[in-house]
């Protein structure tokens, strides 16, 4: 099995990293890949996809061999959504936060992405999951493909926190070092 850990990155936190190790610690036997969307997603001060690639690849090293980052997304000429992507990545298992949960049903291909494909769930900022699923038909009517991460201690910490405060304290030191010496993400 392949665990996708998809996002934009921007740029990876101490959130990314701690909830990568969990899972990779949680499936020591699986393929874990970092995914980052790439620069046709529509998102607020996202910065070029081989800055954040570079990043992730700074952060994959403190989390050992088995911490892929792929460079699929690159190579596409638009944001085509995580089903098309996952289309090419068999057998998988998308981490998927619990915030994004509650807006899946806004997704590219909804409701097709849910029905065929894997998610593993992590909580979020206090958000009730089970409320989520007993709100929207779809996933109540899909909840086997969800799998929810319930023993993962919460870490209250976003790329878009970061970005406002510019606090190194959110980020792995050797991703604010790379971010400082190369005065990224300052308006």
């Amino acid at each position: 099995m392949q665990i996708i850990y998809g996002g934009s990155f921007n740029p990876p936190t101490l959130a990314h990293f701690l909830i990568a190790r969990f899972i990779m610690e949680k499936f020591p036997k699986d393929d874990f890949i970092f995914l980052p969307t790439n620069n046709f997603y529509e998102k607020d001060n996202l910065k070029d996809f081989r800055i954040r690639l570079k990043l992730l690849r700074i952060m994959g090293k403190k989390l050992g061999r088995r911490a892929k980052i792929s460079d699929f997304e690159l190579k596409l000429d638009h944001y085509y959504g995580t089903a098309y992507t996952l289309g090419h990545f068999p057998d998988s298992w998308f981490v998927l936060g619990a915030d994004n949960l509650q807006t899946i049903h806004t997704w590219i291909n909804y409701p097709n992405v849910v029905k065929n494909n894997h998610f593993l769930v992590v909580p979020r900022n206090g958000i009730d999951i089970e409320a989520i699923f007993q709100s929207n038909p779809v996933l109540a009517e899909n909840r086997t493909q969800f799998t929810i991460l319930f023993d993962f201690k919460e870490v209250y910490i976003s790329s878009s926190e970061y970005r406002k405060t510019q606090d190194p304290q959110y980020l792995l030191p050797e991703v604010a070092e790379y971010i400082a010496k190369n005065q990224l993400y300052k308006e």
